[in-house]
């Protein structure tokens, strides 16, 4: 496509088109904040009419309805949903960097820590999408975009199932890509949350060896695969991450994850709570590091072993160990019967005997030399670490530079992508404490927003982090609280606010003044009984980003 074309769709100017397969997508403009997007429209075969094309169009706003109520920095962020005549486009955010599945077969089996890292962000984007009750239903490596950094977004909601709304799929109708499918999604049965935790674990198969792990020359024979036989083990994945991928994978629902927290915990911890591959009695069958495979305790010979690890010499097959004659027993005159040794003076022996000092000698020096071996170690490795720190200190100020330049311009989810790529290449540096700072303002402006347009669903998840982030900073607990005051959870409004107020300190502007004020104005009202009518809106301090209003002033007991 010519990229000087001015064709357009609704108020964005097309560039050009980057991907087509259901539908299509174009590279875009919005002129009215000179905005790069992604621009997708919906595509239906002229073939295609009546209730088909009525189901796929309520399926397209579907996906946008799904990924429009979720902000969060993993997920793809949805500008609009639209139409233009009867043309259905979704303006959302532009996407630099490739695919899973481009980075899969450029470069096949991925390090152990990339798995992790990439493991663990859609582990948070699946987090917070299930907390508000979207199930995605398609995790396979083509909906999932790395950025440069490596930073990890999820995409493509365009079967995501809304928790509470009614489904538009038909009884045992599927859909999904089989070789990323759950049994029960295969079967047509019902889909929760522990579905996409099976398909995150086909996920992580796939970027541990390669390859995937249910493979068939027909769908017929992948769905089998998938619904009765267990994949060969992960080679390349250390235990504990075989046995989280075979938790993962489990045919049954309720002997996998039950929630992706619980997995991702796992992750962050390198262990599992499941044996991995061909586990006779729970004991891995895993390589012996010397050669040839490892026995489990009941396969290993009964041969008498010396403390080298080598087995006693014998005589025979299934002989003793051989007995060697005393040297030194034979040769010798006995004395005569009437012998008796002459009477002479014995020195009292010594409290030590030589061999004793000996070996006393030879043990403080071999405890001497282990000290000191242990003190090398541990200086070296304090070294290296403050080298590494070092080395990777510059990038994450570069890092964090451009999260800060961002941030002033108030764009806050590139800002807060930035601040957490320079936590991410050195989590010790100076650079990613600011980082984490900045993140938290991030939050602070977020839910100050929300508290504007009475987004009470992102109020209450933005605010939860930050309590779980500075559990003796105010600001999460002011938050908090109003989300309680918006669900009418009186008493515990008043218990954050008392919170807030107590961490803020006795500052007189700020997070302190405005949780008491609210926590007097609802003790008052929970006295009078007032009716709900007569109860004003919540309001919030003026975002530290801001210039005017409250300005944001901590109290002695708030702030880290």
């Amino acid at each position: 496509m010519d990229t000087s074309s001015t064709n357009t769709i609704g108020k964005y100017q097309i560039i050009r088109e980057i991907a087509r397969s259901n539908d299509v997508v174009y590279e875009a403009i919005d002129p009215s904040i000179n905005r790069r997007i992604a621009l997708k429209e919906l595509s239906i075969p002229t073939n295609v009419d009546g209730a088909q094309r009525r189901e796929r169009i309520e399926r397209f706003w579907r996906e946008g309805k799904a990924a429009g109520r979720l902000s969060h920095p993993n997920i793809v962020t949805i500008f609009e949903v639209g139409k233009d005549g009867d043309r259905h486009f979704i303006a959302m955010e532009f996407l630099e960097g490739q695919t899973l599945r481009d980075a899969l077969q450029a470069g096949g089996p991925m390090p152990i820590p990339t798995v992790k890292s990439y493991a663990l962000q859609l582990c948070d984007a699946l987090s917070y999408a299930h907390r508000n009750g979207v199930v995605h239903r398609d995790i396979k490596p083509d909906n999932v975009q790395i950025l440069p950094g490596g930073h990890i977004k999820l995409t493509d909601f365009g079967i995501a199932r809304l928790m509470g709304e009614p489904t538009i799929t038909q009884n045992g109708q599927v859909f999904g890509t089989p070789s990323y499918m759950s049994p029960e999604q295969v079967k047509g049965g019902e889909i929760d949350a522990r579905s996409d935790i099976f398909s995150l674990g086909v996920l992580l198969y796939e970027m541990v060896t390669g390859k995937k792990p249910f493979t068939g020359d027909t769908v017929v024979t992948i769905t089998y695969n998938i619904t009765s036989v267990d994949p060969p083990p992960p080679q390349g994945a250390p235990p504990w991450l075989s046995g989280i991928i075979l938790k993962a994978m489990a045919k049954d629902p309720e002997m996998r994850y039950q929630s992706v927290d619980e997995l991702a915990e796992d992750l962050r911890e390198e262990r599992s709570s499941r044996p991995s591959w061909d586990a006779p009695n729970g004991v891995a069958g895993y390589p012996s590091p010397f050669g040839g495979a490892s026995q489990s305790p009941s396969q290993q010979p009964s041969v008498p072993i010396t403390p080298y690890g080598t087995p006693v010499p014998t005589t025979g097959a299934g002989a003793p160990p051989c007995s060697v004659s005393d040297p030194f027993a034979s040769g010798v005159p006995s004395p005569p019967p009437d012998y008796q040794p002459p009477t002479s003076y014995a020195p009292p022996k010594p409290a030590m005997s030589p061999e004793t000092r000996t070996f006393l000698g030879v043990f403080l020096l071999v405890i001497g030399l282990a000290g000191m071996i242990g003190f090398a170690i541990w200086a070296v490795s304090l070294a290296y670490s403050s080298y590494s720190t070092l080395q990777t200190s510059a990038s994450a100020a570069r890092y964090y530079e451009q999260g800060r330049k961002l941030h002033s311009a108030n764009q806050l989810d590139a800002a807060e992508q930035q601040y957490r790529n320079a936590i991410r290449v050195s989590p010790k540096s100076d650079s990613a404490e600011n980082a984490r700072e900045g993140i938290y303002q991030i939050w602070a402006a977020r839910a100050y927003s929300y508290v504007s347009s009475n987004n009470r669903d992102a109020l209450a998840d933005i605010a939860k982090r930050m309590v779980e982030s500075r559990p003796n900073a105010p600001e999460g607990h002011y938050y908090l609280g109003l989300t309680y005051e918006l669900a009418g959870e009186t008493a515990k409004a008043i218990e954050e606010y008392e919170t807030a107020s107590t961490l803020a300190g006795n500052d007189k502007q700020g997070y302190g003044k405005a949780a008491r004020e609210r926590r007097d104005r609802l003790q008052a009202a929970r006295q009078a009984e007032p009716s709900r009518s007569s109860q004003p809106a919540p309001s919030s301090p003026r975002s530290p980003q801001g210039g005017d209003g409250i300005e944001y002033e901590p109290g002695t007991q708030g702030g880290q």
